[in-house]
C-alpha cells in the first residue's frame, strides 16, 4: 500500500482508505470486510454521524491497532455546543478516545463558521480529535474556515472525484494542492458509473484493464491516487473487492494510459454540484431543508 502526507501534518495515511457511506444492509457482513480492508493496509476508515454507520465502524475497530478514523459532523450540529455534543456522541457510538480526522460534512450558511471552527480547535486543544478537515466545501469556504480558527489548520477536504467526475479540476484541486491540504476522493468509482458499458469512457478504461491484466475500478482508482495530494476511499462491503481496491495501489498507469483517461469527458454530475444548484439559491431553502431532514431521522420515517 503506498501512504501519503496527511496536509502538511507529516502523518502519512493510505492511499486507498474505506468508504462506509449506505452501509447497513447486512453489519455482520459489512463488518468483516472492514476488518479485512485494515489487514490489507486500508487502515483509513472513513463514516459520519449522517450515515449512520459509525457503530458498524466501532464494532469493526475492536481489536484492531493502528487504524486512522474520520468522520464527519453533520450541517445541522456545526453551532459551538452541538459540535462539542456532535463528537462525544460519535465517540461513544464508536468506543474510541480519540478521532484521528473530524471533518465538517456539508457547509451551513446559517451558521457562522467562526462557531464552527472555534469548537473544532477546542476539541484538538482537549485531545478528543487530532485533525479538522471539510468536506464539500468551495474555496472561498476553505479560506474563510481556515481564517476562523487561530491555531490548527485545515488538513482535508473530502469532495466527490473520478474519471467522470472532474469538477474539482477547474479551481478546487490546484488550491488544494497549493495550500497543503490533501483531497480525500469520495464515490472514486462514480458510484458505479465506470461500469456502464455503453459509455465511452467503458472502453477506454477497460481496454487499458486488459492491458495491465485489471480490473476497471482498479484502473480507475490508480488514476485518482495518481494525483499526489489525493487519496480514494471507495465503499464495499465485499471482502474480495476490498482486495481488489487495495492492489489498485500496486501499479502505475503510463503516459499513454493517463492521457486516454484524462481525454474522457462525460455529463456525469457530483453530488455535490446537484446540492449546490439547490442549495445555492438561498439559504432558507437550505436551512429547511436540513430542518426537514432531522425531523424525518427523528421519526423514522
Amino acid at each position: 500500500m503506498i501512504y501519503k502526507k496527511l496536509g502538511r501534518t507529516g502523518e502519512k495515511i493510505p492511499a486507498i482508505g474505506m468508504g462506509t457511506w449506505k452501509l447497513g444492509a447486512n453489519p455482520e457482513d459489512e463488518i468483516h470486510a472492514i476488518r479485512e480492508g485494515i489487514r490489507l493496509g486500508m487502515n483509513f476508515v472513513d463514516t459520519a454521524e449522517m450515515y449512520h454507520t459509525e457503530q458498524i465502524v466501532g464494532e469493526a475497530l475492536k481489536g484492531q491497532d493502528d487504524v486512522f478514523v474520520a468522520t464527519k459532523v453533520s450541517p445541522d450540529h456545526l453551532r459551538y455546543k452541538d459540535v462539542i455534543k456532535a463528537c462525544d456522541q460519535s465517540l461513544k457510538t464508536m468506543g474510541i478516545k480519540t478521532i484521528d480526522l473530524y471533518q465538517i460534512h456539508w457547509p451551513n450558511p446559517n451558521i457562522p463558521i467562526s462557531q464552527t471552527m472555534q469548537a473544532m480547535e477546542r476539541l484538538v486543544k482537549e485531545g478528543k480529535i487530532r485533525h479538522i478537515g471539510v468536506s464539500n466545501f468551495l474555496p472561498e469556504e476553505l479560506v474563510e474556515a481556515q481564517e476562523a480558527m487561530k491555531s490548527n489548520e485545515i488538513v482535508s477536504n473530502q469532495v466527490e472525484y473520478s474519471v467522470l467526475a472532474r469538477d474539482i479540476e477547474k479551481e478546487l484541486l490546484q488550491i488544494c494542492t497549493k495550500a497543503g491540504i490533501t483531497v480525500i476522493a469520495y464515490s472514486p468509482l462514480a458510484r458505479g458509473s465506470v461500469y456502464n458499458g455503453k459509455d465511452k469512457a467503458f472502453s477506454i478504461l477497460d481496454k487499458i484493464a486488459k492491458k495491465h491484466n485489471k480490473t476497471i475500478a482498479q484502473v480507475s482508482l490508480s488514476w485518482v491516487i495518481e494525483k499526489e495530494d489525493v487519496i480514494a476511499i471507495p465503499k464495499t462491503a465485499s471482502p474480495d473487492h476490498m482486495a481488489e481496491n487495495a492492489s489498485a495501489s500496486e501499479f502505475k498507469l503510463d503516459k499513454e494510459d493517463l492521457e486516454q483517461i484524462d481525454s474522457i469527458r462525460t455529463g456525469f454530475m457530483p453530488i455535490s454540484r446537484r446540492l449546490n444548484r439547490f442549495t445555492k439559491r438561498t439559504s432558507i431553502l437550505w436551512s429547511k431543508l436540513m430542518e426537514k431532514r432531522e425531523s424525518l431521522r427523528k421519526f423514522k420515517i
